[in-house]
């Protein structure tokens, strides 16, 4: 145990001290909340003005916009901020330096669950003061406050978001083993999951095709169920009927389950399937990695 939080803090520390690759970790969030505020929110408020005007006040639809935004944005998150950790495991395999760890009392199986654990905290940490200051500026910005209990029960799911994007991660990283390459997968995954998870424009924009390939990708699942709690405690915040509900928070963004290659799949069974798919993805991860390890 000592080994393996000794070896989680280096990774933490290295990660940290580098400002350039901190930076980049949140390059998604950034370019996803520029989009947003140059015309993806104006789009989405001219909707609501033009199906619900007499109910929502400019606030009500700022806050209703920004609270899906923001749900759809931490998904993505917890995707890039993990990916720094794992650039650093694929630096110190590149660079030969796990050959000086595997010279020490640890264990093949040490070293790999040190680099899961720092990209899962990295991940989950960093991500949620991400999302406890988002909640501060809405509230304030807006006026409308969602409930307390609901924000930390979006903690959780950003928990499991974590762990299954630190496990896609961990095996990307044991395929790909350039830490340069592992940059521009980022770059490419991120904007995927943004279309794929209906982040950057709802789900019922595409095609059937389209749709039955993101019900694939465990993050559009994640990002429905995330949007759906915060959106129900935002519109109890504002009082909505029911049908006005259903109209925004299914269609306008995307909080509607999209099922499994077209067949009507409940939610809860689909996240099942993403805890399935992070798990399988972690076993495949360590398999491989533990190979690598054992040619040195």
């Amino acid at each position: 145990m000592k080994h393996i939080f000794a070896l989680t803090m280096r990774n933490n520390r290295i990660f940290l001290r580098d400002k350039m690759t901190v930076f980049f970790s949140f390059l998604s969030l950034i370019i996803l909340v520029a989009l947003y505020f140059l015309f993806i929110t104006k789009i989405y408020t001219d909707s609501i003005e033009q199906d619900a005007a007499e109910l929502f006040s400019m606030d009500a639809a700022n806050f209703l916009v920004y609270i899906q935004m923001i749900a759809g944005v931490l998904i993505l998150n917890s995707l890039s901020l993990s990916l720094g950790v794992f650039s650093l495991a694929a630096r110190d395999f590149e660079t030969r330096r796990v050959d000086n760890f595997l010279l020490t009392p640890t264990t093949n199986g040490r070293l790999l669950l040190s680099y899961f654990l720092s990209g899962f905290g990295v991940s989950f940490t960093l991500n949620s003061f991400t999302w406890l200051f988002s909640w501060t500026i809405i509230g304030l910005s807006t006026g409308y406050w969602l409930a307390f209990s609901v924000v930390l029960f979006s903690l959780l799911i950003l928990l499991l978001a974590s762990l299954i994007s630190c496990s896609v991660m961990m095996l990307i990283t044991s395929l790909v083993r350039s830490s340069t390459a592992l940059g521009v997968i980022n770059g490419i995954l991120g904007t995927l999951i943004g279309f794929l998870a209906g982040i950057y424009i709802p789900l019922v924009n595409f095609g059937d095709g389209t749709i039955k390939v993101a019900s694939l990708i465990p993050h559009t699942h994640l990002t429905i169920w995330l949007k759906r709690v915060v959106l129900e405690s935002a519109f109890d915040a504002l009082d909505a009927p029911d049908e006005i509900r259903t109209l925004i928070g299914d269609v306008f963004f995307s909080a509607k389950s999209i099922g499994f290659l077209g067949f009507d799949v409940d939610l809860p069974v689909m996240l099942i399937f993403c805890g399935a798919a992070g798990s399988l993805c972690l076993g495949a991860a360590v398999v491989v990695l533990r190979k690598r390890l054992r040619r040195r």
